[in-house]
């Protein structure tokens, strides 16, 4: 090089220092009295050393426990945390996403307010001050929507909703038929502990137990447990769903189900197992045989499309167990979604698995879950003027609702909408106030994910937080003492959620002060109780009629959850949108799952446009070419579409709600996602399948070559 430039080692030190400190603070712009050379290095911190700080992963329901790595003050990585009974040590690609949505350049900075159209920054202290004078002004008119919460935070939100109005909980997948099912059949209306891997042999009913069910992470690790059994008749898998989902494609045998048959397959292989075992069912067998005797192996076979002999060879395997039939998630939400529960439930308890493989020791903690039918009630009482105030947080109806639900329309009749959202969603589009939540990584907070599992959370990141947002249970508390009530609660969101723990102290304490149990709680990442399962017994079945078809067409519609995306809510992180699905290898957008032969019948090709029109509205999207699929259907995941939420999320594929028509299950109150049928056609429009992996063979051969051990 012609010119030369010398640093002295001062000099090279203050611009490392000052770089690395900046670093710290992500994408804001740190004030210029943190920025601290590494000289004089901030306490707590060593340069290159990372500390790990134990948390709970808030990405989905089931609350898995996680390990924050963090450097120079900044979280970096994460990892799941072994001592959690929950996730065990494992997590998914969700989880470790939720580093980008700490980092997420579309994050809201500071408070906003609805200036006309636009949006103008405004303080805490004005936005608090204008939101208590709305909320005191409501005199007790107010709604607080949120998704599923739990611990301090519910425990909060169920006292500022006692004292301003109303609290109603909102999940797109809040597995309604499996609550109500277990209900009437077991007397427990919970979500069951399924554990795979004290089975011999699983049926999954649809269930993507793998994916997004109940506790993915736990039950793959159940099923790797599951498959290292070795002995001829232990160590199987069988998937009953009439599209093969990623959970499907890890079984021994798919048994490609008709649309809306699985409930006679599980009720005419209970009756198989009690016709061949005279002590089946035991005290309940009478009860039981009575509820399955239409179901003969001929009938069964007329609505599902399984013939006698295979039903016959499938329920004696599994009546060698133990064994384990699992229905669930949105292969269950469906006009008779919970009768397809009630009769799994049937079928594992002929084969003697209720108390071995299914257990209510540690159910997933759902309580105080809203149904989707009172979710719908709610909107008609923000139609019909029923709130003055809806403050939002952790729920985006406006986008995870079907337009029948009208939604956006109820929410417009309320004279003030606040959202705590991280991210301008759509939901918060809506609103009139924008007082922004920091993310669970810079947080403190709680969660009880399953009953006996107090699991804490605590920030990872040495400057908190990283922009002018807070707690969403200070901002509850804040707005609350502006509207003159909470005077009994702590003015700080840290002090309320320590006077909650107060209590498990004095269970959990063994002798030592509560501060030293709250830093060691807090370091291991809650505390957590051993499970105990409780006496089930059979209280009889509903009545078991099978999901109806809606509207008018020959392919039967498969809505599915995104393994990427959940419900929609991960769709603003780009490493999900890169990270192909793992059946078709797709990225960045919408497809439909069609079978190549439908597909030859069209005229449409891997990649050409397909129309879908329900009775609800129609989609283009690009054909995937699938032979996993039944050849009278046609799937689409859940989770694009999103027309706000973010550069990454907005403008990329097409909302599957949108073809969902009106229906709900009247046993549960359910959305009835499944059960619709669809017309399709050649697309017009051009538009691109982007696949990561594009061919499935290699000139002729198989990718990946299998040789018998």
């Amino acid at each position: 090089m012609s010119d030369s430039v010398v640093f002295s080692r001062r000099d090279f030190l203050k611009l490392v220092g000052l770089g690395v400190a900046g670093a710290a603070a992500g994408c804001a712009k740190p004030p210029a009295d943190k920025l601290l050379p590494y000289v004089i290095a901030p306490e707590d911190i060593l340069p290159g050393v990372p500390y790990m700080y134990a948390s709970t992963c808030r990405e989905c329901p089931a609350g898995c426990g996680i390990l924050v790595k963090s450097r120079e003050g900044r979280a970096i990585k994460i990892e799941g945390n072994p001592d959690q009974p929950i996730g065990m040590g494992g997590l998914c690609s969700r989880g470790h996403a939720s580093l980008q949505g700490l980092y997420d350049p579309d994050r809201i900075k500071s408070p906003m307010v609805k200036d006309g159209a636009k949006w103008k920054a405004v303080t805490w202290d004005e936005a608090l001050q204008t939101l208590g004078a709305k909320l005191s002004a409501a005199k007790g008119r107010t709604l607080l929507l949120t998704g599923l919460e739990t611990g301090a935070f519910a425990k909060l939100a169920g006292e500022f909703a006692a004292a301003l109005g109303k609290y109603v909980m909102y999940e797109p997948f809040a597995y309604e038929a499996v609550r109500a099912a277990n209900a009437k059949t077991f007397g427990i209306g919970a979500v069951p502990r399924y554990d795979v891997g004290a089975a011999n042999g699983v049926i999954s009913f649809g269930a993507d137990f793998l994916e997004t069910f109940g506790s993915p992470v736990a039950q793959q690790r159940g099923y790797a447990a599951l498959r290292a059994k070795r002995s001829a008749d232990a160590g199987w898998f069988v998937a009953v769903e009439p599209r093969l989902s990623l959970t499907g494609a890890n079984a021994d045998e798919w048994v490609a189900v008709r649309p809306g048959g699985e409930m006679a397959l599980a009720l005419g292989l209970a009756k198989a197992i009690l016709d061949a075992n005279p002590s089946a069912g035991g005290g309940d067998r009478g009860a039981l045989l009575s509820a399955v005797a239409a179901f003969t192996p001929e009938a069964v076979a007329q609505q599902t499309d399984v013939k006698p002999e295979d039903l016959k060879k499938l329920a004696a395997r599994f009546a060698a167990g133990p064994t384990l039939a699992i229905a669930g998630g949105i292969a269950t939400q469906s006009t008779g979604g919970a009768a397809l529960v009630a009769a799994v439930n049937v079928l594992n308890h002929a084969a003697g698995n209720v108390g071995k493989t299914v257990l209510f020791d540690r159910p997933l903690n759902l309580d105080g879950l809203a149904t989707f039918q009172q979710f719908t009630e709610t909107v008609r009482d923000m139609a019909a003027g029923q709130y003055d105030v809806v403050l939002v947080h952790g729920a985006n109806p406006a986008y995870a609702s079907p337009k029948w639900a009208s939604f956006v329309d109820g929410f417009s009749k309320v004279g003030y909408k606040v959202s705590l959202a991280h991210t301008l969603d759509e939901t918060a589009e809506l609103c009139d106030m924008m007082l922004p939540s920091s993310h669970p990584l810079e947080s403190f907070g709680d969660a009880q994910p399953s009953h006996g599992v107090h699991a804490l959370l605590q920030p990872a990141m040495q400057r908190l937080p990283m922009f002018d947002s807070r707690a969403a249970g200070g901002t509850l508390i804040a707005a609350a003492k502006a509207a003159g009530v909470g005077a009994a609660w702590p003015a700080e969101w840290y002090d309320y959620l320590k006077a909650t723990w107060q209590p498990l102290h004095g269970r959990f304490g063994n002798g030592r002060d509560f501060e030293k149990f709250w830093q060691e709680s807090l370091q291991a990442g809650g505390v957590w109780e051993a499970a105990s399962n409780p006496a089930v017994r059979w209280n009889g079945a509903p009545a078991f009629v099978p999901a109806s078809e809606q509207g008018a067409g020959e392919f039967t519609l498969i809505v599915t959850p995104s393994n990427n995306f959940y419900d929609g809510r991960g769709a603003n992180k780009p490493w999900l949108q890169e990270l192909p699905d793992m059946t078709s290898k797709s990225v960045w957008g919408s497809w439909a799952e069609i079978h190549p032969e439908t597909a030859a019948k069209l005229g449409v090709k891997n990649g050409d446009a397909i129309s879908i029109t329900t009775e609800a509205g129609a989609v283009e999207v690009p054909a995937y070419l699938y032979a996993g699929i039944r050849k009278d259907a046609v799937a689409i995941a859940l989770g694009q579409g999103h027309t706000s939420y973010g550069r990454y999320a907005a403008g990329r594929g097409v909302n599957a709600l949108t073809l969902v028509p009106q229906g709900m299950d009247t046993f549960s109150g359910g959305l009835a996602y499944q059960g619709n049928k669809a017309r399709l056609a050649k697309g017009s429009k051009a538009m691109e399948l982007y696949l990561q992996q594009a061919e499935k063979d290699q000139h002729g051969r198989g990718i990946a070559q299998v040789i018998p051990v």
